[in-house]
């Protein structure tokens, strides 16, 4: 049920219009175990059919959703994240939002998998002051990667974020990138031989690579 101050409508009977109208009339004054169960209905309404709503249906949802989340607690958005993580249409700014939570628990989901996350949020990410090291490698184990992303994870990332990016074929790595795992290397043989595969490597930098190799 979507409860408001005084009365009870089903929360299936709402139409867009009246569901914000009730959200306006009471959000001011209402509790946190209130958002925290509305959440919980607005929710679980927009999974059980996401792939059946519209854009201006799903743009409706996150607008609800972004509304009620202030002030939720990390031990429901939590299992929500993970849940909008594997979403198609996921609510932009809702994902986005959850993303950006200092939570490992919270951000990690869609960090690691919503292929519907903008690439910007992923570098905003990864270039946090005081970023997990363990959501650092989560990004990098995403199955597509972006040059932008791919920049920022090897200039934050270590040698096992490099060899999880070399190992990824679908990991896009700019010549920049290329540059400096190569000027890294310090005769790591093995990760020379991982730059050596990769198809996408710049001609003019393999000449670095064959010092390292022939020794």
């Amino acid at each position: 049920m979507f409860i408001s101050q005084g009365y009870r409508t089903p929360i299936m009977t709402l139409t867009p219009q009246s569901l914000l109208a009730e959200l306006d009339l009471t959000l001011a004054e209402v509790s946190q175990d209130w958002r925290t169960t509305v959440l919980g209905q607005i929710a679980d309404l927009f999974l059980n059919s996401a792939d059946r709503y519209s854009n201006d249906q799903v743009a409706l949802f996150d607008t609800v959703m972004s509304l009620l989340i202030p002030g939720v607690d990390r031990l429901t958005l939590a299992p929500l994240s993970d849940r909008l993580a594997d979403v198609a249409n996921p609510p932009a700014k809702v994902l986005a939002g959850l993303a950006s939570h200092p939570d490992p628990d919270v951000c990690g989901p869609p960090l690691e998998r919503a292929k519907a996350l903008p690439d910007k949020i992923l570098v905003d990410a990864i270039e946090r002051e005081r970023i997990d090291p363990k959501i650092v490698a989560k990004i990098a184990a995403r199955t597509e990667l972006a040059e932008a992303v791919t920049d920022s994870l090897l200039k934050r990332g270590n040698a096992a974020i490099q060899r999880t990016l070399l190992e990824n074929p679908d990991a896009r790595i700019s010549e920049g990138g290329f540059a400096r795992i190569i000027m890294g290397l310090d005769g790591d043989v093995g990760l020379a031989q991982l730059v050596a595969a990769r198809q996408d490597l710049p001609a003019e930098l393999r000449p670095w690579l064959n010092g390292i190799l022939k020794s």
